[in-house]
């Protein structure tokens, strides 16, 4: 599913919430075998991210707006599609916006 996302030039990011320190949060990070394929920060304490969901991913355009909101995504992973699908919905809009004439 991620070459999908890494097709589209779209960047990963995850944020590791629930790490109190950078030992707890290496031990999370070697969880992925050969290391993971995107980024995974940790906001030790949850100290800059309280106000999100634990489990939700969020898309943010390029512009740095959240555009769309996906509850429960990490524990179910089939809606991982559902994220392609608003991805590939902003981008053809984004495409009909450059072409249209004004």
């Amino acid at each position: 599913m991620y070459d999908a996302f890494e097709a589209r030039d779209t960047v990963v990011i995850a944020v590791a919430q629930e790490d109190e320190d950078l030992e707890s949060h290496a031990k999370f990070y070697k969880h992925f075998e050969g290391g993971p394929r995107f980024e995974i920060v940790a906001d030790l304490g949850r100290t800059s991210t309280p106000r999100y969901d634990r489990t939700s991913t969020y898309l943010i355009d390029p512009d740095g707006i959240v555009r769309q909101i996906f509850p429960q995504t990490v524990r179910h992973r089939a809606s991982w599609s559902a994220v392609l699908n608003e991805l590939k919905r902003m981008e053809t809009q984004a495409e009909t916006a450059t072409t249209q004439p004004e």
